[in-house]
């Protein structure tokens, strides 16, 4: 629940930082959509269609995001704040899943990567239950969030690998995304909006994983491993 009239003053440095975090997501986001339409073929054409103008749609709502900032509410209290404070680790496990390859990874800086994450979640967590600050944590989390190092040949990535060179930085954008927002949601900022677009992000995930192992779809044409990856 939300507890009207409770508000916080936000800080500076961190609205700048998460501000920052969102026009980067959400461009990285956006242009995965793009890659996806262009270069993914699929019985189903307008399957193709729909998830990556759905990836363009998610990252374009994100740039537009910091704009809540002009108009903070109230901060959520008891269990929607407890929601919100594991949904930020737990996003980061989740897209561990999403390559059908468990916590090992496609490869070594995958795998590093995620594992760093994931810690780093759990204490952006403990910092914000505790009222901490947590600038530094996401400058680090954005950073690694954002940084290229996937080398699945999957046609999501194809306009990465042209842009850095056989890597991209696909792999935790969403989680990052969702670690925002939920931040966003913590300071009171569209408390109710943010945690509907986190669900939005876990569902998308759950349905690469899921449609991934099952069906080879989104990622079809990753022959290492049913779903998986496809590596250099």
């Amino acid at each position: 629940m939300v507890i009207p009239n409770t508000k916080i003053e936000l800080n500076r440095l961190e609205v700048r930082i998460i501000s920052i975090g969102l026009i980067l997501a959400g461009i990285a986001i956006a242009i995965t959509g793009v890659s996806y339409i262009l270069n993914m073929t699929f019985t189903y054409q307008w399957l193709v269609w729909a998830v990556g103008l759905a990836f363009v749609a998610v990252g374009l709502i994100t740039i537009e995001w910091m704009r809540g900032f002009r108009k903070p509410g109230n901060v959520p209290e008891g269990k929607l704040r407890m929601i919100l404070l594991v949904s930020i680790p737990l996003a980061f496990v989740l897209s561990s899943q999403v390559c059908g390859l468990g916590f090992r990874a496609c490869n070594t800086a995958c795998h590093v990567l995620n594992i760093a994450l994931i810690v780093l979640g759990v204490i952006v967590a403990i910092q914000l239950h505790r009222n901490k600050s947590i600038s530094l944590i996401l400058i680090l989390m954005i950073i690694l969030g954002l940084i290229p190092h996937c080398v699945c040949l999957a046609p999501i990535n194809t306009l990465w690998h042209g842009l850095f060179g056989g890597v991209a930085p696909t792999c935790e954008m969403m989680p990052l995304a969702a670690t925002l927002f939920a931040v966003m949601a913590l300071r009171g900022i569209r408390t109710r909006y943010s945690t509907v677009l986190i669900a939005v992000l876990y569902i998308v995930m759950i349905f690469i994983i899921v449609g991934g192992l099952l069906f080879g779809f989104p990622w079809q044409g990753c022959v290492d491993h049913p779903g998986g990856c496809t590596m250099h």
